[in-house]
């Protein structure tokens, strides 16, 4: 009997060590679990996150990364959780940082992105890679997608005027986890282009802040909670109330942006986006 019931603690322990490993073995140190199974690997150029979902019919990424030595360790880190390959790619945005890696894991994986993306991945460069070659979303969605992977719900949808020409918004409603993309940043001034409005982007906050995530995951810096929408607000209350303040008094749009200062976020990074923030947001005051 007592050997028979050491015959089961052995067997008992070697499934033990079989399972662990994928849920506490070292996926590196910029890798942060978020939740069971969901891991963002914030890249080691300039914090382009990829985030592994694990579900019970495969992987599922989203985004792949800033550059393909960043995808390709991205994908040692999906190998060591898993020996399948990723199923799917969803992408929060079309630029080169988000989706210069699709070839690492497309084919097999089908990439899934808002519509208009597709057309932006063509206009992106190519990097000095031998092994590039670009890959175009499988899938292009319009407004809204719902994708069903396992015992997962991805609901996708698409954010106007926010960052590029094709943003994605990514909400796991039973984990309560949103993918933000860049819509918001983490101490970062944000890079705002001539299609995007300042309106548009604190309309997308608001859609997003009503889902009431747990978890925010920006498409650059560190995941957070709706602190990061918080912050990102007040940065724009603030903007807008000196540029309006200015504009009131006579400025000039280039007057504003020599004479106005933001001594508050002096820690944050991207300073040399400043003038298209103010510009963003004289656009905004003056309803242009």
């Amino acid at each position: 009997m007592k050997s028979a019931i050491a015959v089961v603690c052995i067997v008992a322990a070697a499934v033990l060590c079989i399972a662990v490993p994928a849920q506490t073995q070292d996926l590196g140190p910029k890798v942060k679990t978020i939740r069971d199974g969901i891991y963002v690997y914030t890249g080691e150029a300039q914090d382009s996150n990829v985030t592994i979902i694990r579900t019970q019919e495969g992987v599922v990424l989203v985004d792949t990364g800033q550059s393909p030595a960043d995808s390709r360790i991205a994908l040692n880190i999906v190998k060591k959780l898993t020996p399948e390959p990723a199923r799917f790619v969803i992408h929060t945005e079309p630029h080169g940082d988000h989706t210069v890696g699709d070839f690492v894991f497309s084919p097999p994986a089908v990439v899934i992105a808002a519509k208009g993306a597709g057309e932006s991945i063509r206009q992106n460069n190519a990097p000095a890679e031998p092994a590039y070659r670009k890959v175009l979303p499988q899938i292009e969605y319009e407004n809204k997608m719902t994708l069903n992977v396992g015992e997962r719900r991805f609901e996708l949808f698409y954010l106007k005027n926010v960052h590029s020409e094709a943003d994605t918004g990514i909400w796991l409603p039973k984990e309560r986890v949103l993918f933000a993309a860049a819509t918001v940043g983490v101490k970062r001034y944000p890079n705002i282009r001539a299609s995007v409005t300042i309106p548009d982007i604190l309309a997308a906050i608001k859609t997003m802040r009503a889902l009431n995530p747990e978890v925010v995951i920006p498409g650059h810096g560190e995941p957070g909670t709706t602190k990061i929408f918080d912050d990102m607000e007040r940065y724009y209350a603030l903007l807008l109330e000196r540029v309006r303040k200015l504009a009131d008094s006579g400025r000039t749009l280039e007057q504003i942006k020599a004479e106005l200062r933001m001594p508050e976020y002096d820690d944050w990074v991207g300073k040399e986006r400043f003038p298209t923030n103010v510009e963003a947001a004289w656009r905004a005051v003056k309803k242009n």
